[in-house]
């Protein structure tokens, strides 16, 4: 799968199945800092009457952010398509320009290997 490399940041798209809709989510970074997947909120219809769990994040610094933390029916990232995901959901791209962080939740699931030369990452499900 290719990336992009910009501001230092590895960027990618993901499709999210949610509701029942397919959503194309377009600028994410694979973000090996962060333990869980955040998508922006805004991106989605949010169903407020689907059973959720507020959390509350910490960055790095002072940064604090309340989510919140709802399963999606599907997350497909290149042709690997991972069913019934815990994600969360907040105001992040008003904040940081950025639609989702691609989280160690999701991340480790996978052998990933990346070719900066190249701009490829190549994935393959850990077993």
């Amino acid at each position: 799968m290719k990336f992009e490399w910009k501001q230092g940041l590895i960027w990618i798209n993901i499709t999210l199945i949610y509701g029942g809709k397919t959503i194309i989510v377009p600028n994410c970074i694979i973000d090996t800092g962060s333990s869980s997947t955040i998508i922006d909120i805004d991106l989605v219809e949010f169903d407020y009457h689907k059973p959720a769990v507020i959390k509350r994040l910490f960055g790095i610094g002072t940064g604090t952010q309340e989510v919140l933390c709802q399963q999606v029916d599907k997350i497909i990232i290149d042709e690997f398509e991972l069913d019934a995901v815990e994600v969360e959901f907040g105001a992040i791209k008003e904040n940081l320009g950025i639609n989702g962080f691609i989280g160690n939740d999701i991340l480790s699931q996978f052998i990933l290997t990346l070719d900066f030369k190249q701009k490829v990452i190549d994935l393959k499900l850990s077993k």
